[in-house]
C-alpha cells in the first residue's frame, strides 16, 4: 500500500481508492459488530443472573450490569462512527507522521499539520475510556508511523501503518451544536471537504 507524502494535506487520491484500505475497513467494521453483539449478550446474560441471585447479591450484580452497560454502549457508539469514517476515507488522501504522539498523565494526543499550513500543528484527543491509560509503549506504532486521512481541525481516521487499527478521531467542534462551528484558517478547498464529511463550518 502506498500513502502520498506531497506537501499539500490534500494532494493524492482518496484513502478508499487506496489498495488495502476497503479490507481494512471491513475488518474493522467486522470487529465492532462483533464486540458489541457480544457485549449485548454479555449484559443480557449478566441480567438473567442477577434475577436468579439472593437480593444479597442484587447490589454487586448491578455494579456489574452498570459497567457492562457503559462498555456496550462505547463499543456500539465506536460501531457507529463507521459510517463517519467511511465518509472521511472516501474525501482525504492517507497521509503519514512520525513523532505525532504526546502523552501526558495517561492522556494520549496526537499532533498532525495543519492542511493548509504544514507549519503550524493541530492537537487531536484519543479518547481514554473507562480502564484505559495511554503510555508511550502503547501508543509506539503510532508514534512511529502515524496513518491518518483527514483534517485535523475537524476530523480524521487515524491508522498504524498498515492500515490497521482504525479509529475516527473528532474535534468537538465539528459535529456537536453545542459548540460554535470553526470559520478562520480555512481554504475554500478545505471547506469543500469539511463539509462533504458533514462537518460543521462557519460562514
Amino acid at each position: 500500500m502506498t500513502t502520498n507524502s506531497g506537501k499539500h494535506g490534500f494532494d493524492g487520491p482518496p484513502a478508499w481508492e487506496t489498495p488495502g484500505t476497503p479490507p481494512a475497513f471491513l475488518r474493522w467494521t467486522a470487529w465492532q459488530l462483533a464486540r458489541s453483539l457480544g457485549l449485548v449478550a454479555l449484559w443480557w446474560g449478566a441480567l438473567y443472573v442477577t434475577l436468579l441471585l439472593p437480593v444479597a447479591a442484587v447490589v454487586p450484580m448491578t455494579l456489574v450490569l452498570f459497567v457492562l452497560m457503559y462498555v456496550t454502549v462505547l463499543a456500539l457508539g465506536r460501531l457507529a462512527s463507521g459510517w463517519r469514517m467511511r465518509r472521511i476515507l472516501a474525501v482525504y488522501p492517507w497521509r503519514q507522521q512520525s513523532g505525532a504522539v504526546r502523552v501526558d498523565r495517561g492522556k494520549g494526543v496526537l499532533v498532525l499539520p495543519d492542511p493548509d499550513s504544514p507549519e503550524k500543528a493541530v492537537s487531536l484527543k484519543l479518547a481514554a475510556g473507562l480502564f484505559r491509560s495511554w503510555t508511550r509503549e502503547a501508543l509506539k506504532d503510532y508514534d512511529e508511523e502515524l496513518w491518518y486521512a483527514g483534517d485535523p481541525r475537524f476530523a480524521c481516521v487515524v491508522a498504524k501503518a498498515g492500515p490497521r487499527a482504525m479509529s475516527c478521531l473528532v474535534q468537538p467542534t465539528a459535529y456537536s451544536y453545542r459548540t460554535s462551528p470553526r470559520r478562520k484558517g480555512l481554504s475554500p478547498e478545505a471547506r469543500r471537504r469539511a463539509r462533504a464529511i458533514g462537518a460543521r463550518v462557519g460562514d
